[in-house]
C-alpha cells in the first residue's frame, strides 16, 4: 500500500481518486504517520434490488387497479 502525504492528497485529490477508482488502496499520512486508508468501494450490482413489480404481478397476477392511485387522491381530497 502506497503513503500519499496529506499535502499531496489536498493538491492532487482529483488524481489520487481516480487511482483508487481504477483499484489502488492508498495510505493517508500525516508527518509520517499513517492516518487513514482510502480503498476502492465495492460496486452497487443491480441485481442486488428485488424487481418489485415482477414479485407483485406473481403474487396478485396481472391486475390493473382503477381509477389510478393518483386520480383517486385527487378525487377524496376534492379537488376536482
Amino acid at each position: 500500500m502506497k503513503a500519499v502525504p496529506t499535502r499531496k492528497l489536498q493538491r492532487e485529490i482529483r488524481a489520487i481518486l481516480d487511482r483508487v477508482e481504477k483499484g489502488e488502496s492508498l495510505e493517508i499520512t500525516r508527518r509520517g504517520r499513517p492516518v487513514a486508508r482510502l480503498v476502492p468501494a465495492r460496486p452497487v450490482r443491480a441485481e442486488a434490488w428485488p424487481d418489485l413489480d415482477a414479485r407483485v404481478r406473481k403474487v396478485l397476477g396481472p391486475r390493473h387497479i382503477t381509477p389510478p392511485p393518483s386520480q383517486q387522491v385527487v378525487a377524496d381530497r376534492g379537488d376536482r
